[in-house]
């Protein structure tokens, strides 16, 4: 089922619903009113009757009966009777073609009692009324046919029976007409999005000057198809770096041995070749590696994540930097430890960690003039900071952010060995670990990269 045919469909049982409702509501209120106007006729009549003749008794019998023969006909087919207490008929009076009507002594039993008693018999109002006027007490009975009345309550019938379909009809085109302007944002929008495919990813969705909830969920995939078309280039950009990157040293190994092969060589000779190209196979293995890592980092479920202690991973990849590059120095700084042991503690993955705190120090050192790294762990209850400094040249904004893409290498590394993935890799161990990175370049200070991860203390 359709959304369109879902709203108009809902539109019109709502709208059908508070028609019928109103209609009832209308229709029982008019019938109450007839009955209470009608009521009120007979009880007026009763009461004049009653009043008249206690006053003139029965001297008046005569007057009375021209009185209820030329009274405009506000009541049809009525008859007025008056009853002494004892239930004896005192005075009478009936519409030309209408009989006698023969009183029950229940009825003037009920009347004398309550003082008023109201029914219906054969199509008749009945009013039976107890005055006691002037001392002279009497029973007056009055009846009527409500014809006036009953016409009208036809009437409403019809009236509502004939326009409460066309009502229904109506509100179903209107349902209709609602359902498609409603509808309409939905389905530009379901045509824009067809039109978005992995080649064509620059299309957006149209929002216009609407603020509604359509509008914002069409900038929600606007935003969201930004951020795919930018992990698409970046990973057009990748595959073509790491192809670049991986071509480079292959085509050396198989030129050098190439080279090689042509003629004879003396074994000092081979000797220089094997360590050209041992080099190249070790940068390759090194780049590889660094791939490999990347991927690992992308994948969350892949890894597995424990506790772990952040001075003890600083420590470990402070030695390993310090042994495998001479020259290097790091500092290490551990101002004070906190007493709760959560608070040192991290939930992630130790290798990742490791491979992460080591390419920061190893840049720190590789880009600072004094190849020095100071390094600051700070723990804040709920959060440990990390603070890697050196004294290297100021770098723009801009270019920081670049440092975050794979294989890009900033202005000042032309010199420097490399490829670009250490900073990639660290933002991503750091991101998977619910935590995050910053790079801050403060002129004549150097660089300063925060690292932030959440601690198990609660």
């Amino acid at each position: 089922m359709k959304l369109s045919f879902k709203i108009n469909l809902l539109f019109t049982v709502i709208v059908t619903g508070i028609l019928l409702g109103m209609t009832i509501l209308m229709f029982n209120l008019s019938r109450s009113n007839v009955h209470q106007d009608f009521r009120q006729r007979l009880k007026t009549r009763a009461a004049r009757a009653a009043f008249l003749y206690s006053l003139f008794r029965n001297d008046t019998t005569n007057l009375l009966k021209s009185l209820d023969a030329n009274t405009p006909p506000t009541l049809v087919n009525k008859s007025i009777t008056i009853y002494n207490p004892d239930y004896t008929v005192l005075y009478e009076f009936h519409d030309v073609n209408v009989g006698e009507l023969q009183a029950d002594t229940t009825w003037l039993f009920n009347g004398k009692k309550n003082g008023e008693y109201f029914f219906s018999r054969n199509e008749k109002e009945i009013y039976v009324y107890y005055s006691d006027n002037n001392n002279f007490p009497v029973i007056v009975m009055v009846a009527a046919e409500n014809i006036a009345g009953k016409e009208y309550i036809s009437n409403l019938k019809k009236i509502f029976i004939f326009y409460f379909p066309v009502a229904v009809l109506v509100t179903l085109i209107a349902g209709y007409l609602f359902s498609r302007t409603i509808i309409q944002p939905v389905r530009e929008t379901i045509s824009d999005v067809k039109l978005i495919t992995s080649q064509n990813l620059s299309h957006r969705l149209y929002t216009g000057k609407r603020k509604d909830e359509l509008a914002e969920l069409n900038e929600t995939f606007n935003d969201l198809l930004n951020r795919l078309e930018e992990s698409f280039a970046m990973e057009k950009r990748f595959i073509s770096n790491a192809s670049h990157e991986l071509s480079t040293p292959l085509t050396s190994i198989s030129s050098q041995i190439q080279v090689a092969l042509l003629q004879d060589r003396t074994t000092a000779e081979y000797q220089q070749v094997l360590a050209s190209v041992l080099k190249d196979v070790q940068g390759l293995h090194f780049l590889t590696r660094n791939l490999l890592e990347i991927a690992k980092a992308g994948t969350h479920g892949a890894i597995s994540l424990e506790k772990v202690r952040l001075d003890e991973i600083l420590i470990k990849a402070h030695s390993e930097v310090l042994r495998q590059n001479d020259g290097y120095k790091i500092e290490l700084a551990f101002p004070e430890l906190p007493e709760d042991e959560n608070e040192c503690l991290v939930f992630g993955n130790i290798h990742l960690l490791h491979s992460a705190f080591k390419n920061i120090m190893e840049n720190g050192c590789k880009y600072s003039p004094d190849k020095k790294t100071s390094i600051r762990l700070q723990f804040k209850g709920n959060e440990s900071e990390i603070i890697f400094s050196n004294k290297s040249g100021f770098i723009s904004s801009e270019e920081i952010e670049r440092f975050f893409e794979p294989f890009y290498r900033g202005s000042n590394s032309e010199s420097k060995p490399g490829v670009g993935l250490g900073l990639t890799l660290a933002r991503r161990i750091i991101g998977l670990h619910k935590g995050s990175l910053v790079i801050q370049s403060v002129y004549d200070m150097g660089t300063i990269i925060t690292v932030l991860l959440p601690t198990l203390k609660k």
